[in-house]
C-alpha cells in the first residue's frame, strides 16, 4: 500500500515519514518521532571538523552562510582535493521546482572555464540533505580583505571590478545570466 504526498503527489510507501520525492512530512508532526525529525532538519553541528558527510566529504571549516544555505570547505576523500560543499536551507531544498531550477542552472555554469569563475560540479541528496559541490577556491574574501586593509584604493578597486566583469563576460558570451552575484576573492595578480 501506498501513501500520496500531499504536496507532490508522489506515492510513497506507508512506512515512510517523509516524500521520497520531496522531502515533506507525509504524518502530522505530533507523529512523527523525534529523531526523524532531526535527521531532516541536518542541523549545523553535525558538520564539525573531521566529520564524513555522504561517505565521501571530511569537513575542514564552515567558509560562510548566506541565503540559500551553509558553505564548508570540506575534502572529498574519493579524488583526494578539497572542495566547496554548500549544504542548501532545508526550506530550499524541499521546493522541488527550486531544486530542478538548480539543476538546470548547474548545467549551464558547468559550461563557463574561467579564471575568475568558480567551477560547479554537482547537485546531489543525502538521506534528505541537498547539497552542490564546486571549486574551493583559496584566499580572503573580499568584506575581510576590505576590514583588515581599510578603504582600497581606485587602481586596486578598479583591477577587483574588473575580473569580476571579465568573469561575468563569459557566462554572457555563453548565454549565462548570473543572478546571485558574490564578491570575489582577494587574488594579488
Amino acid at each position: 500500500m501506498t501513501m500520496k504526498c500531499p504536496k507532490c503527489q508522489f506515492d510513497n510507501p506507508d512506512d515512510t515519514l517523509y516524500c521520497g520525492k520531496c522531502a515533506s512530512p507525509l504524518k502530522p508532526t505530533e507523529e512523527i518521532p523525534v529523531s526523524h525529525t532531526k535527521t531532516l532538519e541536518t542541523p549545523r553541528e553535525e558538520f564539525t571538523r573531521g566529520t564524513t558527510f555522504a561517505e565521501r566529504y571530511e569537513f575542514v571549516e564552515e567558509l560562510g552562510t548566506g541565503g540559500m544555505g551553509v558553505v564548508y570547505k570540506v575534502f572529498d576523500k574519493k579524488i583526494k582535493e578539497e572542495v566547496a560543499l554548500k549544504i542548501l536551507k532545508s526550506e530550499i531544498a524541499s521546493d522541488e521546482k527550486t531544486i530542478e531550477r538548480f539543476s538546470n542552472e548547474l548545467k549551464l555554469a558547468r559550461k563557463i572555464r574561467h579564471e575568475n569563475v568558480c567551477q560547479m560540479y554537482d547537485i546531489n541528496e543525502e538521506e534528505g540533505t541537498h547539497y552542490i559541490t564546486m571549486e574551493y577556491v583559496p584566499g580572503e574574501d573580499l568584506k575581510s580583505f576590505i576590514r583588515r586593509v581599510g578603504q582600497l584604493p581606485a587602481g586596486k578597486s578598479i583591477s577587483i571590478v574588473k575580473q569580476v566583469c571579465e568573469g561575468l563576460s563569459e557566462a554572457h558570451r555563453l548565454g549565462v545570466i548570473h543572478r546571485d552575484l558574490k564578491p570575489p576573492e582577494h587574488h594579488d595578480r
